[in-house]
């Protein structure tokens, strides 16, 4: 039975603000990973020029499951935050996890087809996909990988990583003392997974149980009730904990904003709410005790020396604009099937039409820099916030 695990990454600000002089060099190694490389291909000299400090920088970040959940290291939250200090803006790109996208991993470089949440998990997985590049094995395999997808998809060069568990989302909510959201809409959901009882039988005979194994996952799960609660979320500014953080954006089986493209927004609108909290707060002082309970959960392919460079800039990081852009089938993608019958989605234009996307997503930057710039100067972290 597929899963929908979907994750925001606030993390990545709590990075920005705490990794440097709390954080040894050989304890981020813990949580740093570097591509695999071919000993046998000569790396070329790095140029003595020095890289454009104004260049847009771009992260994936990434969600997963981890632990004992089924597909667990199934990205199914994907985002890109693009930070252009050229122009003083911050874009955060949401991918739907359905893509369909093909990826080099076969004998000789071939690709095959899968939907773009997958790529991490077969990156991370080099004994059932031996065939892979060997860019895409060892422990930074599945973030590279991913970040190949990415780039395939919208056009743009994607620099670093960071992925996060279930975990790692809910402890990092939880050290902030919460965070406040706004709900945009009212919203139920009677099917949300109870961990750890996926595989209850409700009551149920053996032969019972055996006989939807031919159902689809939505018909399966409404005969087992026992394995569900019911979630309810009124519209309005809510104050969540991680527990109800996750539950607010893992839910997908409600009828008013059950939606791939819904849970975009939410995820936007963590992430906000995180990031305001962050700005509140004096974090410094929790950084060392909080850090140490993540390296299990958290990895990333920005190394110390990167990461001490953003933590100088991110004062002036606090002052950019912030957007949203989102690839939903309202602008750029639409809804199919697969050779196979696995629902996908794909471009407007056609399966593999990614430079549609690219064209699009171009005049998207152009287009909300424009009206953010057009915006009166902003001096604070609270003002840059209600422009999102």
């Amino acid at each position: 039975m597929q899963r929908h695990w979907w994750l925001i990454i606030p993390l990545v600000l709590l990075c920005l603000l705490t990794a440097g002089a709390a954080y040894t060099y050989s304890s981020y190694q813990q949580i740093s990973v570097a591509p695999t490389t071919d000993p046998t291909v000569q790396t070329p000299a790095p140029s003595p020029e020095a890289p454009d400090p104004l260049r847009p920088v771009s992260i994936l970040l990434m969600g997963y499951g981890g632990g004992n959940h089924a597909g667990g290291k199934l990205t199914d939250t994907m985002m890109v935050a693009r930070v252009n200090p050229g122009e003083k803006t911050i874009h955060l790109i949401s991918l739907p996890r359905d893509l369909w996208v093909g990826l080099p991993i076969e004998q000789y470089g071939i690709e095959s087809y899968w939907k773009i949440n997958a790529a991490y998990a077969i990156g991370s997985d080099d004994p059932k996909y031996p065939n892979k590049p060997l860019v895409y094995t060892g422990e930074a395999g599945g973030g590279e990988l991913a970040k190949y997808a990415v780039e395939k998809v919208l056009g743009i060069p994607i620099d670093y990583f960071l992925t996060l568990n279930f975990y790692g989302f809910e402890k990092s909510i939880d050290v902030l003392g919460g965070i406040n959201v706004n709900v945009e809409k009212t919203f139920d959901d009677f099917h949300y997974p109870i961990a750890g009882k996926e595989n209850e039988s409700c009551d149920k005979s053996p032969e019972e149980v055996a006989a939807t194994a031919t159902m689809s996952a939505d018909e399966a799960e409404k005969l087992f009730p026992c394995r569900y609660e019911q979630l309810h979320f009124d519209r309005g500014l809510r104050t969540m904990d991680g527990a109800t953080a996750l539950k607010y954006v893992r839910s997908r089986h409600s009828s008013q904003d059950g939606t791939d493209f819904g849970r975009a927004t939410r995820q936007r609108n963590v992430i906000v709410a995180a990031q305001k909290k962050i700005l509140e707060l004096n974090f410094l002082p929790k950084a060392f005790s909080f850090l140490a309970t993540l390296r299990q959960n958290v990895q990333t392919d920005i190394t110390a020396p990167q990461m001490t460079e953003f933590i100088s800039k991110y004062t002036e990081w606090q002052t950019f604009a912030v957007s949203s852009i989102a690839l939903t089938d309202k602008n750029s993608v639409k809804n199919s099937r697969s050779t196979n019958g696995q629902f996908i989605v794909i471009p407007q234009a056609g399966i593999d039409e990614w430079p549609s996307i690219h064209q699009w997503l171009q005049e998207q930057l152009v287009s909300t820099t424009s009206a953010a710039q057009a915006k009166p100067a902003v001096s604070t972290p609270s003002a840059v916030l209600k422009n999102l």
